[in-house]
């Protein structure tokens, strides 16, 4: 969303709007991101084919997002 009204693109930079700025003790976001255990990568050669060196990354695709069977 954006709450500058006036337009960048014709008016250039620094047009005199500015986005508020989050208040104190306001977080925005809390990012998690789980270890990842470390094994024997794949061979670089498997690992280009299969996308990922790593074999639990190595998951199935599918594009109707449903299962192998369905």
């Amino acid at each position: 969303m954006n709450l500058c009204s006036c337009n960048p693109a014709t008016s250039g930079t620094g047009c005199g709007c500015e986005l508020p700025a989050p208040g104190p003790g306001l977080q925005l976001a809390i990012a998690t991101v789980p270890m990842q255990p470390w094994e024997t990568p794949y061979d670089s050669a498997k690992g280009l084919k299969q996308g990922t060196i790593f074999p639990c990354l190595d998951l199935p695709f599918f594009v109707t997002g449903g299962d192998a069977n369905g």
